[in-house]
Formats: C-alpha cells, structure tokens, sequence
C-alpha cells in the first residue's frame, strides 16, 4: 500500500464533469449546508449543533497523518458552474489490512444526476490504482437506497447485510457492507 500517495496535490482530482479537492477552512459553510440537512442526514447520522459541526469538520481537513478512523473529506464541484454539489471522503479503516472506506454526500437538487457516481468512481480509482489498496468497503442502511445503488454503480458488490447494525437517530437499522478487493493487489506491494 502507497499511503505516500495521499497528498493535497494528487487529491486534486478533475473528471468529464467534476473538480474534487480537499475542503480547506474556507468550507465550513458547505460542509454545514451538508451536515444540517434533516432529509439527507436521515439515515446517516444525527444533526449537530454547530460547535460540533465545527469540531468535526476541523478533524475532516486535518493533514493526512497516516491514522486509521481518521476520514479526509473533498469538495465536489460542477466544472461547468463551480456550483458545491456535495462531498466525497475516506478514511484508512486498516492499515494492516490494507482497507479504506468510503462516503458521500450530495445536497437534494444535485441529487439523481451521477455526480455522486462520477465522484465515486475517481475516489476508488485513485485509492486501488494510486494508493494500492487491498480493499475499498462502504456502508448504509438498508433504507437508503440511494446510497446503496451508489456503490454498486462505482463497482463494489454486497456482501453483507448486518441486521439492527446501525443507531440513527433513535432507531436502529439493518445495514449492507459493501466492498471491492483490488484486483490488482500484491501482498508485495509498496507499504509506508
């Protein structure tokens, strides 16, 4: 695995219809449009009063310092207007097994247009191809359709369904798992 990768420079990544970059401090406000959506944070999580929002967006532009748990969120752009659509993150789940998660976010009236899917596909490219991955794994609740039809258009398979799995917002879900081995993968690979 190539964690040398993961720098500001190769995160700045331009596809037919997208730019995706790590938030900086000047993001909040749409890193806030995002976590205070009622309807898009249904199945995800809770909303955070704002101090929190705070404190967790100041962990997601953090320097990439090598840490599992540790997410790194990018901004997603319209290329053509510069309109925020969303975010696109990971985070190292294991280093020793050689596994990144990823998530998404995408504000309503972007929504149903494959910016999401578009974004998805360049995160996993860039983490299977550039960092070397062993495994890409996503996860949602059985409910958010959405979501879940998302990872299999960028190319993970279900492989799981984990019953009463998730806690949000006083109700417990069942959830899928979600992942893509790196088909290119060797154990002899580079590691950092």
């Amino acid at each position: 695995m190539n964690l040398s990768a993961i720098t500001p420079e190769n995160l700045n990544i331009s596809t037919d219809r997208l730019i995706l970059s790590l938030m900086t401090l000047t993001d909040l406000s749409n890193f806030s449009l995002l976590q205070t959506d009622v309807e898009l944070m249904k199945y995800i999580g809770p909303i955070l009063s704002g101090e929190d929002i705070k404190t967790k967006f100041l962990d997601r532009i953090k320097p990439f310092n090598q840490e599992e748990g540790h997410w790194l969120t990018l901004n997603i752009h319209d290329k053509e207007t510069n309109a925020f659509v969303g975010s696109i993150g990971f985070k190292l789940d294991s280093i020793i097994e050689q596994r990144f998660e990823v998530g998404y976010l995408v504000l309503k009236q972007f929504g149903g247009k494959g910016y999401i899917t578009e974004a998805g596909h360049a995160i996993v490219d860039f983490l299977l191809n550039q960092v070397m991955v062993k495994k890409v794994v996503a996860y949602c609740t059985t409910v958010n359709i959405g979501s879940w039809k998302v990872m299999g258009k960028i190319g993970l398979h279900r492989e799981g369904e984990l019953k009463s799995d998730i806690f949000v917002n006083e109700i417990w879900y069942d959830s899928y798992a979600y992942g893509l081995v790196n088909p290119n993968f060797s154990p002899a690979g580079l590691t950092d």
